[in-house]
């Protein structure tokens, strides 16, 4: 269990990046995220994945930098366009308590957005873990408040 919440605070991690673009479609302010999931422990233990998160949405910036994680240190990011104008990518961190990818797509509007991800961890003992989640954002308004 510990591993599977490594995963899954490195993908909330990324959901606090930010970064400008000259047209962004999601409107700036606050923005309410919920996170609905499972995650697979062992062949018949799941636990359930479930947060809801605010977050402030800048002036310009890209919808990608709300939920697709960004590269760090340990960890790369593949990003392309979906066939259905969507975003898809595939992030991989290579850490010492486990290698971790996600595969993911997003697809957004101006007031709202939606996104699936998979994540797969594995430890240097073996053991694995899998996790489906489903992201649904809103936008609540312009003011962020003492949001940042």
């Amino acid at each position: 269990m510990r591993y599977a919440t490594l995963g899954f605070m490195l993908v909330i991690a990324g959901l606090s990046s930010a970064a400008s673009a000259k047209d962004a479609p999601m409107q700036p302010g606050l923005w309410s995220m919920d996170i609905q999931g499972k995650t697979q422990i062992a062949p018949n233990q799941s636990a359930p994945i479930q947060r809801t998160i605010k977050i402030c949405v800048k002036p310009g910036q890209k919808p990608e930098t709300v939920v697709v994680p960004m590269d760090g240190k340990q960890c790369t990011r593949e990003q392309s366009p979906a066939a259905d104008g969507g975003t898809q990518w595939t992030f991989h961190c290579d850490l010492p308590q486990a290698k971790v990818t996600q595969t993911g797509t997003l697809h957004y509007g101006p007031t709202t957005f939606e996104s699936q991800w998979t994540i797969e961890s594995v430890t240097p003992s073996g053991a694995t873990t899998h996790s489906d989640v489903q992201v649904n954002g809103k936008r609540l308004g312009s003011d962020c408040g003492n949001l940042k």
